[in-house]
């Protein structure tokens, strides 16, 4: 069995599987997917469409966003020709007109073999109809969709309506990307995010016009999509699930939808040995880091498999082929040159959002050379942002001749090299929009206070964390017998989904100014988080690394795997423990389950590594190793700056370097964030700063908590710099932020529940 097909393997199980889908259908489904977006195809074909402004709606603001996010990843990652692609965003995305494309462009055009991409960013809702017996429909909301109050049709396209359409495709290579919900929990905001899913509508029906329309494609609609078999073999990709929420975020300088945004980043950086399992998976975590558990999860709501002649539906091992993109993996592309050539108009897709969003003049991006020419000896040096368009000088043109051609062409996609971050980043807290007025005003006198803590009203502007009443938490991932353990009258801090952080918590009607003060230590540690994801880089390292969180006991698997994805050496297996492929979540780990984590360098080189976490409970722990790697009876001794070193070709298990070592998995169900950080040098600073923390080795808590966060961060991020001058252009050498080339550092996350 070839090595792509053991990937594929490995790694198809997890969130598929938690929904209930059989392995078969799983390998199926990410075969498809993958192979539709990646293989040569007859034709290729699309129709996106995304609304903000609905008449007498409150309107959204990233649904437009959304169409260019997914039309430029299908033109410049997967070769897309811009002409195949139709897009209706705000007043010409009437029902009609969204209907009518699918039919004339989608529907008359595909053949047997090409592929089809659908996407829809907008509102959804549930409306009723009174002609089946079935309740209330789920519906896409078009521009014209109406209110449907006082007992008015609502001119809405009825999942039914597109369950029929995608079922009239002559291919079976189509895929459906679905950023909306149907729940409505009777306010358009959800803590800062924005819901995309409106108030039902029990007393209207369909318009005549759908209902007319519907009858035209099948005259026996199947009423249930989609939950009911059908002929359509594709994949329906939703932002979450059917009584879930799908939210929009805003950022510095742009709104997306959250889900859009981070499956089209992972599909940026996806290389022919992922799949869909694994891209679906990034992507959800991303999404629960943003919204929290159990607001949005992504999945796969149906693969539809049933071939009229009962053919074909079992794939073989055999017929899994390699995948071919149309470009490397990048992190964006040239669209534009300006200046006679000597500025690039860039658009970033493929960075993490958070990295995007903090992008710093000076970071530095390369072209990816064509295949079979020479590296290009130009760059391009970030000059300015403008949401995810990037102004660039180009650097190392050759000027000698000036009557030679440009060599930069547009179309290039462009890989990360220098990241640059602002040292001076603060931390913003939203303020609940159920706050009162006095609230609000003594919240941010409270909070201006605080160094690095800076206010906005949720809602309006971008925002890390919310502060608001604790009693108005989602608190569907405590248990039952925590809902009276909290203080009527207290405030907390939550995720931007409004998820309570634990241990956040202030006693029975406590001032805020109070309240705010008790924040200090959480609001340091949630910056020094902050700070860190900064450096998340899995998709554009060049070091070679490969990392698996695993249980231990009484069944050992990993359950996560993340590997750099750019290095210039072939990683090999970590096979001594296999990833899991049961029914359960991959991001899910019982209390009291045991872990660790494995670290393999297959770069040329030794590696430093260090881990840092902010666990379930809201604290803060860094891991530095506490025994020597090569040697576990070496006695009481202080563990030195050279015991986490990873020499080529050498495993490092973390906690120990023995093989042994794990540590418990505590404290209450909720989320826990753990960097695993890779350094080409020393963590020289990092080390000093952890010197009153370091306990003798054999100690058998190996996971160190701090009560400095921030600076322990902040000397991490120094030592990446320090790895990385001698690579840095002087440009990079202000005081006023580090810069990390991605040939020294590395930065795996990793994401999981505990349940």
């Amino acid at each position: 069995m070839g090595l792509k097909r053991r990937e594929f393997l490995r790694r198809a199980s997890g969130i598929l599987a938690g929904l209930g889908i059989s392995e078969s259908i799983i390998w199926k489904s990410s075969q498809r997917y993958y192979q539709a977006l990646a293989a040569p195809a007859s034709g290729k074909l699309a129709l996106l469409v995304g609304i903000n402004a609905y008449p007498g709606l409150n309107p959204l603001s990233g649904c437009v966003t959304d169409v260019e996010l997914q039309r430029q990843l299908l033109i410049y990652r997967f070769g897309f020709n811009p002409r195949d692609i139709v897009t209706l965003t705000d007043e010409q995305a009437t029902r009609a007109n969204i209907e009518d494309a699918f039919i004339n462009h989608l529907g008359q055009q595909a053949t047997n073999g090409d592929l089809v991409v659908f996407h829809f960013s907008g509102y959804g809702r549930r409306i009723n109809w009174d002609q089946s017996t079935t309740g209330l429909q789920t519906s896409l909301m078009p521009v014209d969709g109406g209110t449907g109050s006082g007992g008015r049709s609502a001119n809405d396209i009825l999942e039914a309506t597109l369950w029929e359409l995608l079922r009239s495709l002559k291919t079976d290579r189509a895929i459906a990307v679905l950023d909306t919900s149907y729940s409505y929990p009777g306010t358009n905001l959800q803590g800062n995010l924005r819901i995309r899913s409106q108030q039902g509508v029990p007393t209207g029906n369909p318009s005549d016009a759908e209902l007319a329309f519907l009858e035209t494609i099948s005259p026996k609609p199947t009423l249930l999509f989609p939950r009911s078999p059908s002929s359509f073999k594709g994949v329906v990709l939703a932002a979450s699930g059917a009584n879930q929420l799908a939210t929009e975020g805003r950022w510095n300088g742009f709104s997306a939808g959250v889900f859009t945004y981070a499956i089209t980043q992972q599909l940026w950086l996806a290389t022919p040995g992922n799949t869909l399992q694994s891209s679906l998976q990034k992507a959800s975590c991303a999404v629960q880091q943003i919204a929290g558990f159990p607001l949005q999860q992504p999945q796969l709501l149906k693969t539809l498999e049933a071939p009229p002649s009962g053919e074909g539906n079992n794939l073989p091992d055999e017929s899994l082929p390699g995948f071919v993109f149309n470009q490397p993996s990048a992190e964006g592309v040239v669209t534009a040159l300006e200046d006679n050539g000597q500025t690039a108009v860039l658009w970033l897709g493929g960075l993490p959002i958070q990295a995007i969003e903090s992008l710093e003049v000076n970071s530095i991006l390369t072209p990816v050379p064509v295949a079979g020419t020479d590296a290009p000896s130009y760059r391009f040096q970030v000059r300015s942002r403008e949401g995810l368009t990037i102004k660039a000088q180009v650097l190392g043109l050759d000027k000698s001749t000036p009557q030679s051609p440009n060599p930069v062409k547009v179309g290039q996609v462009v890989q990360e090299t220098v990241r640059t971050i602002p040292r001076n980043i603060n931390l913003t807290i939203a303020l609940d929009a159920g706050l009162q007025r006095i609230e609000r005003v003594d919240a941010t006198s409270a909070f201006a206070g605080i160094p690095r803590v800076t206010t906005v009203i949720a809602g309006e502007q971008p925002a890390d964390y919310l502060f608001g009443r604790a009693q108005e938490a989602m608190l569907a991932q405590l248990p039952s017998s925590a809902l009276p353990m909290i203080p009527p009258g207290s405030y907390a801090l939550f995720s931007l989904g409004k998820n309570l952080l634990l241990n956040t918590m202030g006693e029975q009607g406590e001032a805020i100014k109070s309240s705010a003060q008790r924040l200090v230590p959480q609001l340091q540690t949630l910056l020094a988080t902050k700070l860190l994801r900064l450096t998340a880089n899995e998709g554009s390292s060049r070091l070679g690394v490969r990392v698996n969180l695993e249980t231990l006991g009484p069944e050992g698997k990993a359950i996560v795997q993340s590997e750099t994805r750019r290095a210039p050496w072939e990683a090999p297996e970590l096979s001594a423990v296999p990833l899991s492929r049961n029914g359960n979540s991959p991001l899910g780990v019982p209390l009291g389950s045991r872990i660790r984590y494995r670290a393999f360098n297959y770069s040329d080189r030794p590696l430093y590594c260090l881990l840092f976490s902010l666990e379930n409970s809201g604290n803060a722990v860094v891991l530095y190793p506490s025994d020597d790697p090569n040697n576990s009876n070496t006695g009481q001794t202080q563990p030195t700056l050279e015991q986490n070193m990873l020499l080529p070709g050498e495993t490092l298990t973390i906690p120990t370097g023995s093989g042994t070592g794990s540590w418990v998995v505590h404290g209450q169900a909720g989320l826990t964030e753990t960097q695993v950080i890779f350094s080409s040098s020393p963590f020289t600073k990092t080390f000093s700063a952890l010197s009153g923390f370091m306990r003798p080795q054999g100690d058998a808590q190996p996971l160190m908590p701090v009560t400095n966060p921030l600076a322990i961060v902040q000397a991490i991020l120094q030592d990446l710099h320090t790895a990385s001058i001698a690579s840095l252009p002087n440009a990079n050498s202000s005081p006023d932020r580090w810069a990390l080339h991605v040939d020294h550092w590395a930065t795996l996350s990793f994401i999981y529940r505990a349940i």
